[in-house]
């Protein structure tokens, strides 16, 4: 993308930015400090990271579906009321997986579940908190559906993030309901999820998922090494259009009505 301005840049080529920014610390470069510290702060900071990384792929998803045919998208009123949202998300994981690490790295024998009581008002709002965004994000897509799948370009779009998002989000589903079960339930289920791995194979399969998406989308949404300005964003329907308006789109630009025009002559 450094042969092109980022003013031509796509929605979804400008979240790679950070997606992929935020990749490299979920993958915790910190971990050989754990060989060198014994205190908890490298859990901790571990459980902080992928947090991080996840909240900024919920924030993604939401502006992708938002965002996809605004070419102005204002701080306030577009992404702050998600940020608020994420960020209720992820401050209520932080601070209920740092305080299970924190504890157990004191007391070996300490059990949450027995202690969990301090952090209900928590977990209720974290719970409300996430079916709020579910419920958002469909929303997002049912009204970016409705509005766009007869359009050029931006339907193949939306299919292919749509696509890729079930794919990932089915296969989570699935090992988390293998992992827990009716455990889902518990009271401890949140610190559980945001703090630790039963095994290897329940720690390489959600990173590698995680990965295989970043590196897919990377793949797709990086221009050919011989594609022309005036063409990414035109020819390429894996690509926005993001500097074209809504008539552009639906009834072709000055350009090309002028040329066709000129031609019938």
């Amino acid at each position: 993308m450094q042969r092109y301005s980022i003013l031509d840049w796509s929605l979804e080529q400008r979240w790679m930015v950070f997606l992929l920014i935020f990749l490299v610390f979920y993958n915790d470069p910190f971990y050989p400090l754990t060989f060198l510290l014994n205190n908890s702060f490298t859990s901790i900071l571990d459980g902080i990271l992928q947090t991080t990384f996840l909240a900024v792929l919920l924030l993604f998803w939401l502006s992708v579906y938002h965002g996809i045919r605004q070419n102005i998208r204002r701080f306030v009123p577009f992404y702050l009321p998600k940020i608020i949202l994420i960020g209720i998300l992820w401050m209520v994981s932080v601070v209920l997986s740092s305080a299970r690490i924190a504890q157990e790295f004191r007391d070996p024998m300490y059990n949450l579940t027995i202690d969990i009581r301090p952090f209900t008002a928590i977990r209720i709002i974290f719970y409300i908190v996430g079916i709020l965004y579910v419920l958002y994000l469909l929303f997002l897509i049912i009204r970016a559906f409705s509005e766009l799948r007869n359009t050029p370009y931006f339907d193949i779009r939306l299919k292919f993030a749509t696509l890729l998002m079930l794919c990932v989000v089915c296969i989570l589903i699935v090992i988390t309901t293998l992992r827990y079960g009716s455990d889902i339930m518990k009271e401890n289920f949140v610190p559980e999820l945001a703090s630790r791995y039963k095994n290897s194979v329940e720690f390489l399969t959600f990173h590698s998922v995680i990965n295989l998406y970043l590196y897919t989308m990377a793949y797709v949404y990086s221009p050919a090494k011989n594609a022309a300005v005036d063409s990414l964003f035109h020819d390429n329907p894996t690509f926005s259009m993001l500097n074209d308006s809504d008539d552009d789109v639906v009834y072709g630009s000055d350009h090309e009505i002028s040329r066709f025009t000129s031609s019938n002559k």
